[in-house]
């Protein structure tokens, strides 16, 4: 135990003050380039994951006293490890990234004692933590299945080729949907199908390139409802389906892919984050004479 370290570790805290935001997407973004399965554990929206981030800080802003409170930091092991699968060995790559982000966003201020304080700190509260982890007991071992990634299925869609030309497919159709290409204005879809597809190789088990934020920093700025995300998974079980791939493949691609549909929803635009002064939420205004897409047969059922 050491009074200083938790003491450093707190006022730190209070220094980032306003920028906690910045710092959480800092976060999350090196933690799920590096460890894309661990998004089932970290999913929401915007203010969901921001909410995740802030409560991790208090938790570590308020350990000086901190074997005042080990029950309670035993109690939220516990419904880590009941409620979101959370393993001992998520411990680790949750505290490399906030390292990581911590050396971003503060620079030089991340001194050499400053990063002993914060890995001291951490090992602390995570240490109670992982011994409560292991012996919660998980009620249903459906909960544990996982949504976001699929460690297997790239090999069985046929490597990443396969899964680039899907992508290109599904921008060439959703660019010209009269509703949801309404979000696309501007951009470029060759881009976009990459970026996509670096995204979601690694989501199925394949290298992981992708150097970008999350879907729900991604999108923050964006009120994207239920309604539209349904259309658009019309939009990518056709492109899938037109590549010839089984529908138990299909079927597992869509369930990766609803795995980071809780980040993205929106009730209104007050849930909309905005990235700098002066941005609007992008809102796409759905056609009085919209018609919903339906689903075509694919090329393994037409033969």
């Amino acid at each position: 135990m050491n009074i200083g370290n938790r003491q450093q570790v707190a006022s730190c805290i209070e220094d980032i003050g306003t920028d906690i935001n910045q710092l959480s997407q800092s976060f999350y973004r090196h933690l799920l380039q590096d460890n894309p399965e661990l998004s089932r554990i970290f999913s929401g929206n915007t203010a969901t994951l921001n909410r995740k981030f802030f409560n991790m800080l208090a938790a570590l802003k308020n350990v000086k006293h901190l074997e005042k409170i080990e029950a309670s930091i035993h109690q939220l092991g516990e419904r880590h490890g009941r409620q979101y699968a959370v393993l001992s060995e998520h411990f680790m790559p949750t505290k490399r990234a906030l390292i990581m982000a911590l050396e971003e966003h503060l620079g030089d201020g991340f001194t050499t004692a400053l990063r002993q304080a914060w890995d001291e700190v951490f090992d602390e509260v995570a240490d109670l933590m992982k011994k409560a982890v292991s012996q919660a007991r998980h009620t249903d071992d459906d909960s544990l299945a996982l949504t976001g990634y699929d460690g297997n299925l790239l090999q069985a869609i046929g490597g990443e080729e396969v899964v680039l030309r899907i992508h290109q497919r599904f921008y060439d159709t959703i660019f010209e949907e009269p509703w949801l290409g309404t979000f696309f204005r501007g951009k470029h879809e060759t881009t976009l199908a990459r970026k996509q597809t670096e995204f979601m190789v690694a989501a199925f088990g394949g290298e992981n390139r992708y150097r970008g934020d999350t879907p729900a920093f991604v999108h923050m700025h964006m009120l994207i409802t239920q309604e539209q995300l349904e259309a658009r998974e019309v939009i990518l079980r056709n492109a899938i389906g037109e590549e010839g791939l089984s529908e138990a493949i299909v079927e597992r691609w869509i369930k990766v892919d609803r795995g980071f549909w809780a980040g993205l929803v929106k009730a209104s635009e007050g849930e909309c984050v905005l990235k700098c002064f002066g941005q609007y939420p992008v809102v796409a205004k759905k056609p009085g004479d919209y018609v919903f897409p339906s689903i075509t047969p694919s090329k393994l059922t037409d033969d």
